[in-house]
């Protein structure tokens, strides 16, 4: 029986890469229980369609050239560090596409259902000690192109950023606005240092690690990571910060809330078996964080294109944001 391979991307690249998963799949066995498959996210950064076979679904990930590295991430996540982290199928380097296996059902549907604290504690257990195991081998991940954002080099990293004054002004700050960032420059320095004395090394740091992009598979019970992509080597509390910031937004959490304050201890545990100080060092980080993130949106505009991201996306990939966030906590309004 010959199988016709249909295609239902936005374009010929689209299509190209559709075809391509569908091919593969029907070459190694699979069998496609419908022709076309569904589109599961379509944005500048992230094109993902699901194939339904006979082996449950199949993903199939498309991003731009710029952050093509997440399926080597992936392998050397699971190869080297045995992370819980999607099941690479196949990786086409030329299409910067991959496929992988799924991973469950996203945190975020369970706990909107029934939120359940324990899970997210379970998926931060998770995740930190992965990043601390990464640690003492961040050369793995330098070495296949993931940015350098340590400490030492994000003063540098921020001034050079402050240097792209045309993008900047464009993307919504003043020239007065910049010049008070760059006033901030001897502060930031300073911070970076002081938060180096802590006894918390650099590791993986996910910009988007929240409980939308944590999976999992309610039979086994087991968390799987996703979306590893936009991975830098920084301070890991980047991650957490990130963390606690979407919980709250999604799950109507205040700073003060019982809940939150248990999610927020849980995000320092495993840190404090090397820094009993973690509670310092995370407010110095919050700090920081502004320029990290500003840093990762600077990124993804290079990644995809500032017009496309402004066309459907009006807080994505925009640096501005952050630093206007980052003059106000500095007190420089």
């Amino acid at each position: 029986m010959t199988t016709t391979i249909s295609v239902v991307g936005n374009n010929d690249f689209d299509n190209e890469i559709i075809k391509w998963g569908s091919q593969y799949l029907l070459s190694h066995g699979y069998l496609l229980k419908s022709n076309l498959p569904e589109i599961i996210q379509n944005t500048p950064w992230s094109y993902v369609v699901r194939f339904a076979t006979s082996d449950g679904y199949i993903y199939l990930k498309h991003t731009p050239e710029l952050l093509a590295l997440e399926a080597t991430i992936i392998q050397v996540l699971h190869n080297q560090f045995h992370a819980h982290v999607p099941k690479i199928i196949e990786h086409n380097v030329e299409l910067d596409c991959f496929l992988m296996k799924d991973a469950g059902k996203s945190l975020r549907v369970i706990l909107k259902q029934k939120f359940d604290e324990s899970l997210l504690c379970k998926a931060i257990d998770q995740f930190t000690s992965l990043q601390i195991a990464v640690s003492d081998h961040v050369d793995a991940f330098l070495n296949i192109g993931v940015p350098d954002w340590r400490l030492n080099k994000l003063p540098d990293l921020y001034k050079q950023l402050l240097s792209q004054k045309d993008m900047l002004i464009e993307d919504g700050l003043s020239a007065i606005e910049i010049s008070k960032l760059e006033a901030l420059f001897p502060t930031i320095f300073n911070l970076c240092k002081k938060l180096s004395a802590y006894s918390v090394k650099p590791s993986i740091v996910q910009p988007d690690f929240n409980d939308n992009n944590s999976c999992i598979d309610e039979t086994l019970q087991e968390i799987t990571l996703i979306d590893l992509g936009e991975i830098a080597i920084s301070h890991p509390f980047f991650s957490l910060i990130n963390f606690l910031h979407v919980i709250k937004k999604y799950h109507a959490l205040t700073d003060e809330n019982e809940t939150y304050l248990l999610i927020k201890d849980a995000c320092l545990k495993n840190f404090m078996k090397f820094e009993p100080s973690t509670s310092d060092a995370f407010e110095i980080a919050r700090i920081l964080f502004f320029i990290y993130g500003a840093l990762a949106n600077y990124r993804l505009m290079m990644a995809c294109g500032k017009s496309k991201l402004i066309s459907s996306f009006q807080r994505h990939g925009r640096p501005s944001m952050l630093l206007k966030e980052l003059i106000t906590v500095m007190g420089c309004d």
